[in-house]
């Protein structure tokens, strides 16, 4: 498939498409879960969500004894405690799987503003969860 036939199919640029390709950009959730569809594979195939989750490992206390389903319960309470910004770049970062520079343009904010922004944020993970998990006890 060319850049032309799959920006057609995902109703976006060629040169978008490029940007893809060259590692400029990466796509964001809604065209993975596209591409996905498109190619017949998971996401995960499309793009190493590691790195994403390597970020968030040192947030979960015990070493990740945490279930999928725990984490779940937890985490939408601890969204509603940040404040816009801050949920919306974690979200953005963590469930859009949106590299550092599409947050920057998408707030118009400078790599480094995203990166505290990310890094203060785990750091209330960490301490929310870890008060979650002492409760559980």
């Amino acid at each position: 498939m060319t850049q032309e036939q799959l920006a057609e199919k995902l109703f976006v640029s060629r040169e978008l498409v490029s940007k893809w390709e060259l590692g400029q950009r990466k796509p964001n959730i809604r065209e993975l879960r596209e591409m996905a569809r498109l190619f017949r594979v998971r996401v995960d195939d499309l793009i190493d969500t590691d790195g994403f989750w390597e970020e968030l490992a040192d947030c979960f206390p015990d070493k990740g004894r945490m279930s999928p389903e725990e984490f779940s319960a937890l985490l939408d309470p601890f969204l509603r405690m940040l404040s816009a910004r801050e949920r919306s770049v974690f979200i953005r970062r963590y469930y859009g799987l949106e590299d550092v520079g599409a947050i920057c343009t998408a707030f118009d904010i400078k790599e480094n503003n995203v990166r505290v922004i990310l890094t203060r944020t785990r750091k209330k993970l960490k301490k929310y969860l870890k008060g979650a998990a002492y409760e559980r006890q």
